[in-house]
């Protein structure tokens, strides 16, 4: 049975974090759920493209620092924080989810590896301030859908990357017009032939970018990286990375 723990509005609507089945998922006025954990088996990724995400750790070759965009109810992040030794600097539009966060989801939002900020992401200004990382991870959803990140942003996003840096986003495939607009922005800073990670029976898809091209051997060392991580994590990406589509244009 549904058991509603939080109903909460702030500026931008509706908050609600509702515990069914063992499971406690954050939604914005509607059934979506935006953020969802298992506090019984915390070291289990919740949903399929949050262990999609996770495979980017696996193509960067000493990753140490993640910004990510799209904080919600802070599931990603503290799994993160739990077991692997990056650094994130964490955005979302909505300041109130800092408490939600920490109080249904297990964040420790003291955690000096962990910095918090709250702002537009339209806001390309905003951004600039944002330090550099070796993954940006891409989550930005509201009660509607994806949300529009204007070319401004991308420009900025794209500068807080190095060649290695990569660059993750988590695509909602029901609406085309949303899909091909993030990817031809992601085109225009990087290169325009991403790695793809369709979620398993779901309308996610995980697209990998970088700003120099994908090779085979750009997957092969993929896997050969997996050892240096946690079991929670290794055993994750090692599950996800055959979601990896064949793409025939990798250069060899």
């Amino acid at each position: 049975m549904e058991h509603k723990r939080l109903a909460i509005r702030d500026a931008w609507g509706l908050i609600e974090v509702v515990e069914e089945a063992g499971e406690i998922t954050l939604r914005f006025g509607n059934h979506t759920a935006q953020s969802g954990w298992f506090p019984a088996r915390p070291d289990q990724l919740a949903f399929g493209y949050y262990r999609a995400l996770l495979a980017g750790l696996a193509f960067h070759p000493n990753p140490a620092r993640l910004n990510l965009y799209g904080l919600g109810g802070g599931a990603l992040a503290r799994f993160l924080l739990h077991y692997t030794d990056l650094r994130i600097t964490a955005h979302d539009l909505r300041p109130i989810l800092r408490d939600i966060a920490r109080e249904h989801f297990d964040l420790n939002t003291e955690d000096p590896r962990i910095d918090l900020r709250f702002g537009d992401i339209a806001d390309h200004l905003w951004l600039m301030d944002t330090p550099p990382a070796d993954l940006i991870w891409l989550d930005v959803f509201d009660e509607d859908g994806m949300v529009r990140i204007p070319p401004r942003s991308f420009a900025v996003l794209s500068d807080q990357l190095d060649d290695d840096g990569v660059l993750c986003a988590n695509i909602w495939r029901n609406s085309l017009k949303d899909v091909a607009h993030i990817n031809d922005q992601l085109a225009r800073y990087f290169s325009p032939t991403p790695l793809i990670l369709n979620v398993p029976d779901r309308f996610n898809t995980v697209v990998l970018y970088r700003k120099t091209p994908w090779t085979a051997e750009d997957v092969a060392e993929a896997h050969t990286r997996l050892p240096q991580w946690a079991p929670a994590v290794r055993d994750t990406i090692k599950d996800t990375l055959p979601w990896l589509q064949s793409t025939p244009r990798l250069r060899r």
